[in-house]
């Protein structure tokens, strides 16, 4: 088995409040409903055998949760649907103070355990920083931060790590934007300050 990890990343606008993000992340379905490849998914009940022996979920979390998330995801991109493949991959999620934990078994041997935080800017660096949005006049003094821990097989492991960078770098700009629009920030606003305009900047 191949083992890797992934740390991928957005700026927070200054008018997005760290605690909004943090709330929408606590409320799981958010973070879900975010995935680019989701085509529904379920509640289910959590399994004990998917937590006891797992140190990933620790005891400083709460609200243990567990979802099975249906997608379709491409094999060959750019060649139409006969090259994608449906999947359901059994997720648990578990929130602690400054984001949430997510274990998601995605078949094949493949699993990946994600931490998604609200933290400050710089405290952490991407892994691919050329797929990190560029600065913006309107960032702000955080940032939303996935930390993935992939295991896989050796055979799999180019596609899964293509495939976690591009749809993780969208999924934590969807939740960015959509705790935007939530707070009042108009969507054509968001899109001025991450094309580096200039303006007055939204009060919150």
């Amino acid at each position: 088995m191949a083992a890797f990890t992934v740390v991928t990343k957005v700026p927070l606008p200054a008018y997005i409040p760290p605690d909004a993000v943090v709330a929408a992340l606590h409320a799981y379905r958010p973070l879900i409903e975010a995935n680019p490849h989701l085509t529904s998914y379920e509640r289910r009940a959590v399994g004990i055998e998917e937590i006891v022996d797992d140190p990933f979920f620790r005891d400083d979390g709460h609200r243990l949760q567990a979802f099975t998330c249906y997608q379709r995801i491409t094999i060959i991109p750019g060649v139409g649907a006969w090259a994608t493949k449906d999947v359901s991959v059994p997720c648990v999620f578990q929130s602690y103070d400054v984001g949430v934990r997510c274990r998601a078994d995605a078949g094949s041997g493949v699993t990946v355990w994600s931490s998604y935080e609200v933290r400050r800017r710089g405290e952490i660096n991407a892994t691919n920083p050329a797929d990190t949005p560029p600065p913006s006049p309107d960032d702000g003094d955080f940032e939303l931060v996935e930390i993935a821990s992939v295991s896989c097989g050796a055979l799999v492991r180019p596609f899964v790590r293509r495939s976690l960078t591009t749809a993780h770098q969208d999924i934590l700009q969807r939740i960015a934007d959509g705790v935007g629009r939530s707070v009042g920030i108009p969507v054509w606003e968001m899109a001025i300050g991450k094309a580096g305009v200039t303006g007055r900047s939204p009060q919150v």
